[in-house]
């Protein structure tokens, strides 16, 4: 029950829009409505249930990217500029657990900035002290927009990576691939995944016992054929959360509106956000 507790609270936290739709020029809808069902099915069984051809194919192309065997990374070097840490500034961060990119969670503004970060400030809905990371210390080249908030502690507590765009295909192959890749990832490195996937749902026609034509609904699978559009439209929805207790991650796929498609991964660090919640109830 604690497990699903962090679960559904760290869901909550990822909700809202991840920054300004000018600073990032990224649609703001790719995440889930919590108002919405949530359909939660596994993407390796098959619904025996008026399966027609068209999402036979999009199962066994589901499959097949499942398989697929992941592709190695491609890390940038790190830029050549980046002053070394001095002794007292790699002394203070190692008192602090390692965070995605080379960052470290609790570390300060200024403390991010010793690395050599560069910090550019940016509006995020609902935080403060909100930035653009550049210059990481270990950054990923899938990844061309790193967030970085620190709160009113001034402590490192939420990172989100947003990927650069990718020009995909109606059945949303490419971004598919890049998302098992890093769901696997993700699952290997916090564990505890779940998924969830809310189809799109369409019409179908159908002969009924007496002959006569209806018309039936029915939940349209993970790449079909419309995947693409049903993902950009908000029809339809793919994304998987990961915990260890300490940190969570939350793996969603987005489309703009030029249906170019991109992975987000929102980190948040639950013990930073559980300490905070003790100091509050302490003070009230």
């Amino acid at each position: 029950m604690k497990k699903n507790f962090l679960v559904n609270m760290f869901i909550l936290f990822c909700i809202p829009h991840i920054c300004n739709a000018q600073d990032s020029k990224l649609p703001q809808n790719f995440l889930f409505d919590d108002s919405d069902i949530i359909i939660k099915a596994s993407i390796k069984k098959e619904d025996s249930i008026n399966v027609n051809k068209d999402a036979k194919e999009a199962l066994n192309s589901a499959r097949k990217l499942l398989n697929t065997k992941p592709t190695k990374l491609q890390k940038k070097k790190s830029p050549s500029y980046q002053k070394p840490f001095s002794q007292n500034t790699a002394s203070k961060l190692s008192t602090f657990s390692l965070a995605p990119f080379g960052l470290f969670w609790d570390s300060s503004i200024i403390d991010t900035q010793s690395q050599g970060v560069k910090l550019t400030k940016t509006d995020m809905k609902d935080y403060v002290n909100s930035f653009i990371a550049e210059q990481l210390p270990k950054p990923i080249d899938f990844f061309n927009k790193i967030y970085v908030v620190y709160g009113q502690e001034d402590k490192l507590y939420r990172i989100l990576a947003y990927s650069k765009l990718i020009d995909d295909s109606p059945n949303a192959e490419k971004i598919l691939k890049q998302y098992f890749l890093f769901s696997q990832l993700l699952e290997k490195k916090y564990g505890n995944k779940e998924e969830t996937f809310i189809p799109a749902v369409i019409n179908k026609t159908i002969k009924n016992a007496q002959g006569k034509e209806e018309t039936i609904q029915e939940p349209a699978l993970i790449g079909n054929s419309n995947f693409l559009s049903q993902l950009q439209q908000g029809t339809a929805t793919l994304f998987s959360t990961y915990n260890n207790n300490n940190v969570a991650a939350a793996l969603s796929i987005g489309v703009d509106d030029n249906k170019k498609s991109y992975i987000v991964i929102d980190y948040k660090n639950l013990r930073i956000l559980k300490e905070q919640e003790a100091q509050t109830l302490d003070a009230l």
